[in-house]
């Protein structure tokens, strides 16, 4: 009979080790909303790597890095890899929104004004995001991937 009980209780201890390992990652896990996340969200220079599951590559003609800053003031500045942007944004908690986007209106390759496209449908379509270690990931209404960046410079 005893050595019932502790067999059984040997038995389970992987799914507790992996009950306990999960908890401990989702408990450690920075939040979207935290001060920390949004500190580094804001005043960051974010580069794209990932657009609508296509990477993010220097292409030729091509004059800028695709980027995205957000200043605490509501307003971002980046550019498309050909022209330079500008507009709002809304953050509150996992929620961002942004808002009344304009670029520049410089010609470029048929590659770059694609992507370019992709690029800005890709933020009107943000609906929340999240920020892990030196990556932002943005995220559209059903919770889907569109866009990743990564920090540029030591931040």
């Amino acid at each position: 009979m005893r050595r019932e009980r502790y067999g059984s209780f040997f038995g389970r201890l992987p799914l507790l080790a992996g009950v306990i390992a999960m908890l401990l990652f989702v408990g450690c896990a920075r939040q979207a909303g935290s001060p920390e996340s949004v500190a580094k969200l804001m005043n960051t220079v974010w580069r794209a790597v990932e657009v609508d599951g296509h990477r993010v590559e220097f292409l030729p003609g091509q004059r800028l890095d695709v980027s995205l800053v957000m200043h605490r003031s509501g307003r971002i500045r980046g550019a498309t890899g050909c022209n330079n942007l500008s507009g709002g944004f809304s953050q509150q908690d996992d929620r961002l929104s942004f808002s009344s986007l304009s670029i520049t209106r410089m010609a470029c390759t048929k590659k770059l004004m694609v992507r370019e496209r992709a690029f800005l449908q890709a933020l009107r379509r943000t609906a929340s995001w999240s920020v892990s270690g030196r990556s932002l990931t943005l995220y559209d209404s059903m919770g889907e991937r569109i866009a990743r960046f990564i920090v540029v410079g030591g931040r």
